[in-house]
């Protein structure tokens, strides 16, 4: 099973990862963190993908101490 790369722009900044797909679910793996969501056949992977993204730097950004 191999990653698909994923980039999204937040304030200005590029942050990166990569998602998988395995069966129904969709994960999506950073340095700073891993989310999974089951996935919908209307919508695109990669759009699923850079939701989660974007998820995922939320949380980071709203931890205190967070470097992002």
């Amino acid at each position: 099973m191999s990653g698909h790369a994923i980039h999204i722009k937040v304030d200005g900044r590029t942050y990166s990862g990569t998602y998988q797909v395995d069966r129904k679910l969709l994960t999506v793996t950073t340095t700073y963190g891993r989310k999974s969501a089951e996935i919908n056949p209307r919508v695109a992977h990669e759009t699923l993908a850079h939701q989660l993204l974007q998820d995922l730097v939320q949380q980071e950004k709203s931890r205190k101490g967070s470097t992002l």
